[in-house]
């Protein structure tokens, strides 16, 4: 997705003002329809052209306490790293994903062995 400047948007949000016309404006500066009606959007909302931040979404990418972590996972038994979600989240208060357990897991060097806890 091409990243547009703030004085093009500028320049595309006055020629849209004076022209009433969409469509002659897409064409001059070469943009979609969307992407016009999302400036227009912007404009509207926030009465600036500045693009909105982005929001953080999801569960975090890593664990915030790695040494609190350690001594979780060696003070809690069990057998599916899905199992230790709901404890992770009830323990520390944030949510985090399950590739997020895996990678720490194996990163601590437990593995499981078949049938059994690990450790």
């Amino acid at each position: 997705m091409p990243k547009y400047s703030l004085e093009i948007r500028k320049a595309a949000i006055q020629m849209y003002k004076k022209t009433d016309y969409k469509v002659a404006v897409c064409k001059e500066f070469n943009i979609s329809r969307v992407t016009l009606d999302a400036w227009i959007k912007l404009e509207e909302e926030t009465g600036d052209l500045l693009p909105k931040p982005a929001k953080n979404r999801g569960a975090p990418s890593h664990i915030k306490d790695w040494n609190e972590f350690q001594s979780f996972v060696k003070n809690t038994k069990f057998k599916n790293i899905s199992d230790l979600i709901p404890l992770f989240e009830q323990k520390f208060g944030y949510p985090v994903s399950y590739a997020v357990l895996v990678r720490s897991i194996h990163i601590l060097g437990l593995r499981r062995r078949r049938g059994r806890f690990y450790s």
